[in-house]
């Protein structure tokens, strides 16, 4: 039997999205209860638009795009979980403002707050907005990382923007000025980092890859700490094996030279005398019994000391 004829689906017959609702206003935030503020949040969270689709179509640039934000979220997070600093770092999360449709940047970071899970950032509920945003450009719309993410951030009043674009291994930075003026202004290279205020750290392009500086001090990943850590153990154990050989060594020398003094001399060693001599691995014991090789009338005589303790 042959198998069906399949027709094919017609575009326009395709269920269309629905318009993304905006976040509650200030006002209809403060009107809501706890339970309604629960609901709003699990709505807009589960909630899909067009645009959204077309940007996460847009944002499906691979692992390059992908191991870049996330690299960037754990760095910084490992960095600030160990000196205690409270700001939260995230990655892929959805972020509502009073009254506007929400966003996704690959990377934000919001100062003075517990950096604890979160399901979406909503403003209305964390009391702030947020402080830094980071995109990662790589495959998808130049026009939105550069153009109209430039002027929705500044509107919304997002301090500083950074935009990592990993073709040109180059980093683009906006600051809000202190005027209180929502237009970004350019933030200058300095030898090629890019000061964050916000992170009071510097960025900056690597070898292909973003990375942070604290003053001169490079962040470094979870997994190259790992690393770094495991060359400092394997550093020392070399040392360790070659300090070991040549104690070995020092030892053999020191064994072979007792005995063929006492041969030299003329003083005769029995086989167990002998063995003695070539077991011990005391390199001091081996000394003393070398000194006393020069004068012994007998081998006997060499381990005299060490029966008087």
């Amino acid at each position: 039997m042959s198998a069906p004829i399949r027709k094919p689906v017609d575009p326009a017959a395709a269920p269309i999205p629905a318009e993304a609702p905006r976040a509650p206003t200030e006002a209809e935030w403060a009107a809501m209860s706890p339970a309604q503020r629960k609901q709003a949040i699990a709505a807009l969270v589960d909630s899909v638009s067009q645009e959204e689709i077309d940007e996460r179509l847009a944002m499906a640039e691979g692992d390059p795009h992908f191991d870049a934000k996330v690299e960037a979220r754990d760095t910084l997070r490992a960095w600030f979980g160990r000196r205690g600093r409270r700001i939260y770092v995230g990655a892929e999360m959805k972020v509502l403002y009073p009254g506007e449709k929400g966003f996704t940047p690959d990377v934000i970071a919001v100062t003075d707050v517990d950096p604890i899970p979160r399901l979406c950032w909503m403003v209305s509920a964390e009391g702030k907005g947020i402080d830094l945003a980071i995109e990662v450009h790589y495959a998808g719309s130049w026009r939105k990382d550069f153009v109209d993410n430039v002027a929705r951030y500044a509107a919304l009043g997002i301090r500083e923007y950074f935009i990592y674009d990993i073709p040109r291994g180059h980093i683009k930075g906006h600051r809000l000025p202190p005027t209180g003026v929502r237009r970004y202004e350019s933030i200058p290279s300095r030898a090629g980092r890019y000061r964050s205020e916000i992170l009071e750290l510097d960025l900056t392009v690597e070898a292909g890859r973003l990375r942070f500086y604290a003053d001169t001090a490079e962040l470094v990943t979870a997994g190259e700490l790992v690393g770094k850590l495991e060359g400092m153990i394997e550093a020392a154990e070399a040392r360790i094996e070659q300090e070991q050989a040549r104690a070995e060594q020092a030892v053999g020398r020191l064994s072979a030279a007792i005995l063929m003094l006492l041969d030299a001399r003329g003083v005769p060693a029995s086989e167990e005398a002998r063995g003695r001599i070539l077991g011990e691995t005391d390199v001091d014991v081996l000394g003393r019994w070398l000194q006393r090789a020069a004068t012994a009338a007998a081998v006997e005589e060499l381990f005299l000391e060490l029966a008087g303790r």
